[in-house]
């Protein structure tokens, strides 16, 4: 009779630790899927960012060339070369900037798939607690 009540008493430890484990990969796995679409979504972001930027650095870089270009007036030359500078610089700023995004979303897919990771073995625990209470 008392090793009936200690098996029973180890089998709902064990059922318990299934079900404390089911709770946690489920609550890790909703984590990760938030974190990874909020990633996604600054990932897309920090990505059209770059293609912006970089149209309006080449519009830029080519202000400088038309402006070195033989024919030009020198006052028009020294106009669209001053411009073509200070757009060059402001666009590498964005580019810059929208680069260090994209490396943001893609450390925090990262973490994402991290988290993914731990709630799949967190799952594989819970598992393992299940068909321990079942041979008990």
């Amino acid at each position: 009779m008392p090793d009936e009540v200690d098996d029973s008493i180890l089998q709902m430890q064990r059922l318990e630790a299934q079900a404390k484990a089911q709770v946690e990969e489920r609550a890790a796995q909703v984590a990760a899927d938030s974190i990874k679409t909020r990633a996604q979504k600054l990932a897309f972001e920090g990505r059209q960012e770059i293609d912006a930027a970089q149209k309006l650095l080449d519009a830029a870089e080519a202000k400088q060339s038309q402006a070195r270009a033989p024919g030009i007036a020198p006052l028009e030359a020294v106009d669209l070369l001053t411009q073509g500078k200070t757009e060059a610089q402001e666009a590498r700023i964005r580019l810059i900037k929208a680069r260090a995004r994209l490396n943001f979303a893609l450390d925090r897919m990262d973490e994402a798939e991290r988290l993914a990771w731990d709630a799949m073995q967190t799952g594989a625990r819970a598992d393992a607690h299940g068909q321990l209470a079942d041979e008990t």
